[in-house]
């Protein structure tokens, strides 16, 4: 209860552009849940080509979003970087995880992966999630440190429906 009354009023003190975002996240979340419930895994395709074309910030706010309904605690950036760095943080082990989130349309980009890894690796934290609408290639799991987890294909589809990913 004091959680969510915290959270509340985090949200509150965000920029508007930020309040507009999460909204937009929130409607989206709500869509794309009911498309993976009437249709199953049939539906895949179809949620990843409407990931791969809305906003990036919005993409960001939805993935924050997914984890908020998994049950996880969620700390939001204050302003939107634009400089590939963190997105935001997830509770962990009693440790504020970092994310990256990335809309691509075809494969992801290794040297991203390496940089937030390195990332993770100085914020010495358990583990950071790199949540991601491409192709994962061979470069880009070689890229990433093994406390750096890739989202993407099933396991996002399975954030989407509420489950936490490992």
């Amino acid at each position: 209860m004091l959680t969510g009354v915290i959270d509340w009023f985090r949200e509150r003190s965000l920029p508007r552009s930020h309040r507009r975002r999460i909204r937009a996240a929130r409607r989206t979340l709500a869509l794309l849940t009911d498309w993976l419930r009437q249709d199953g895994d049939r539906a895949a395709p179809r949620v990843f080509g409407y990931l791969r074309k809305i906003d990036p910030l919005a993409f960001e706010e939805l993935a924050l979003e997914a984890f908020r309904r998994a049950g996880v605690r969620v700390k939001r950036g204050r302003r939107y970087s634009g400089d590939g760095g963190v997105d935001g943080h997830v509770l962990h082990n009693a440790k504020w995880c970092p994310i990256q989130c990335k809309r691509y349309r075809n494969h992801i980009d290794p040297d991203h992966v390496r940089a937030f890894t390195r990332i993770v690796e100085r914020s010495h934290v358990p583990r950071g999630y790199f949540i991601h609408t491409g192709r994962t290639g061979d470069a880009s799991w070689e890229a990433r440190g093994s406390a750096v987890r890739m989202i993407s294909g099933h396991r996002l589809i399975d954030l989407l429906r509420g489950q936490v990913p490992r």
